[in-house]
């Protein structure tokens, strides 16, 4: 038998797929469809599903060869007026919708042979959402944004026709890989639907006066009241599943269809980032998720356009987020391969002392200048047996000759020995005839310190750490920032971490600690992250990253 998910050979007697996981439900002899042809347009070829009213098939359209799907309804229910009356119900909504994301009804009609009554729909060749949800949660907030603004636009296009779903849930919801159009949805099942004409009559009633339909889990709270429902009801199913989504874990847990009902209707939700604290979730996504899931329909958006606005707005908010946290220079830029000193065109100090929001770049004039003189910097002139080498002055612009700058350096060496000379000279007298023999000894100032890490911060936590500045080694602190960049480009985020520890610890720089606040706020240790960025802040008042990490921690 074939799945009917992922259609892989399953064998005679697997339960589930081996390739997709799909639960795989057995034919028995005794079903007379399979291998019919109905009304000489379709061959029915598999059931892939079963309820209470009727089956499933997939099957073939045969004029077109065209797969679809064959809902059956059973032979026993067709002297049920109510059930008879849904079914059509669910037929008559479909055919109202003429949008992509809902799906669409081909025919309406009965069995030549039986009688029995059949509705033939589109094939969707792919997952229903409760099957993404177990398999790849969690899933990109960028992901569940493009999946359910669909939703809601294919709602939107619904509740315009007069039609609410009443039963939204994962299991209703197909999401298709098309070519250049990644999780296309399609929204199923419009089986409970309810249909308001233009007078505002639904028609005969399908439930009884305070009657509860749908699925407990996905219930708004006056849909389990059994009261009078608009299209706001569909909205609050699309906050839990959101809800779902984000965390992957329904707003409330109960034993039975009562008790999910009871919850619905008297329990506020946990905000999701209290539900499931390691999941990222974005302040926008979560404040849009309980909004829509108020108890008051009046406090949710009300309608699919507006909820699908807010939605996106939402999306918006946290890219700009994202490419904010990239422009503050949080993190580290790709190292790149320097080029040597001597083959720089301009040549700078190679140990510049520049602010945390300095950049380095060269003044036009002076790229223009040396440029322009570059030619004369540098010449060689060939002459008979002999080259000869000239030497601009890059203050006065006068050119030298080589003789000339070899008298120069002489007398600068020359000079230089007799300092010396006399500064030995000097230190020899006084160590040996000026110093008195109780002076104890005084290190040069520029001898290196041996520094005592107790002495620097004792108990206190590293974000605390004061460096006096004649013990900090700026050299060597550059040296483990950069090895800490190169390992935030690898992903090595726990080596990254403690090499900006180990330069901190060297030379305290704000540019440190924002990146060490950075990286414990993208593993959600906000704790550590904002004792970081409060660091960076007091050490860098005028930060340009203050706007990006006050949008965390409105209270640094």
């Amino acid at each position: 038998m074939l799945c009917p998910s992922c259609g892989a050979d399953t064998g005679d007697s697997a339960k589930t797929c081996q390739r997709c996981g799909a639960a795989i439900t057995r034919v028995s002899d005794a079903d007379g469809y399979i291998g019919r042809v109905i009304n000489r347009k379709y061959r029915v070829e598999a059931l892939i599903g079963e309820g209470g009213m009727g089956k499933v098939y997939r099957a073939t359209q045969i004029d077109l060869d065209k797969k679809v799907v064959l809902k059956v309804l059973r032979q026993s229910l067709l002297s049920d007026q109510r059930t008879v009356a849904r079914f059509q119900r669910e037929a008559k909504a479909a055919s109202r919708l003429n949008h992509p994301n809902s799906i669409s009804v081909l025919e309406f009609g009965s069995v030549d042979d039986d009688g029995a009554l059949f509705i033939a729909m589109e094939f969707v060749n792919g997952k229903d959402l409760h099957q993404i949800l177990s398999k790849e949660w969690p899933l990109p907030e960028g992901r569940i944004v493009r999946i359910m603004s669909q939703v809601l636009s294919a709602l939107a296009d619904a509740h315009s026709a007069g039609v609410i779903h009443r039963d939204l849930k994962p299991e209703n919801i197909m999401v298709e890989q098309r070519r250049g159009e990644p999780d296309f949805v399609k929204v199923l099942d419009f089986g409970i639907a309810k249909i308001m004409d233009s007078t505002g009559d639904e028609g005969p009633a399908l439930t009884r006066a305070g009657f509860v339909c749908g699925t407990p889990e996905y219930m708004s709270p006056e849909q389990a009241r059994g009261a009078q429902l608009d299209a706001r009801s569909d909205l609050y199913a699309v906050g839990v599943i959101l809800y779902q989504l984000t965390t992957g874990l329904l707003p409330f847990d109960s034993d039975s269809a009562v008790g999910f009902a009871t919850k619905h209707l008297t329990e506020e939700p946990e905000p999701p980032t209290m539900k499931r604290p390691e999941a990222k979730i974005s302040p926008g996504m979560e404040r849009l998720i309980l909004r829509a899931m108020a108890k008051d329909p009046n406090d949710r958006p009300q309608t699919a356009e507006q909820f699908r606005a807010e939605l996106i707005a939402v999306d918006k908010e946290r890219r700009a987020m994202a490419a904010a946290r990239r422009s503050a220079g949080v993190l580290a830029p790709v190292p790149r391969k320097a080029t040597p000193i001597e083959q720089q065109e301009t040549k700078i100090d190679q140990k510049p002392h520049w602010g945390a929001d300095e950049t380095v770049r060269a003044p036009p004039g002076l790229l223009g200048r040396n440029r322009a003189n570059a030619p004369s910097a540098d010449r060689t002139r060939f002459g008979t047996g002999h080259t000869e080498l000239t030497h601009l002055n890059t203050e006065t612009g006068d050119v030298s000759e080589p003789g000339q700058g070899g008298m120069l350096i002489f007398k600068i060496v020359t000079i230089a020995l007799v300092v010396i000379s006399l500064g030995l000279a000097g230190f020899y007298v006084y160590q040996y005839l000026g110093a008195s023999d109780d002076e104890p000894y005084r290190p040069p100032p520029n001898a290196p310190m041996q520094i005592n890490q107790n002495e620097i911060d004792g108990d206190r936590p590293l974000h605390e750490l004061e460096v006096p500045p004649q013990k900090r080694n700026a050299a060597e602190a550059e040296r483990l920032e950069r090895q800490g960049d190169e390992a935030v480009e690898r992903g090595q985020l726990d080596l990254a971490a403690t090499r900006y520890k180990e330069a901190f610890e060297k030379d305290p720089r704000p540019e440190l600690s924002l990146k060490l606040g950075e990286l414990y706020y993208q593993r959600s240790q906000t704790a550590e992250a904002k004792a970081w960025w409060a660091r960076h802040l007091r050490d860098h008042p005028a930060s340009k990253a203050r706007a990006y990490v006050q949008q965390a921690f409105p209270d640094l």
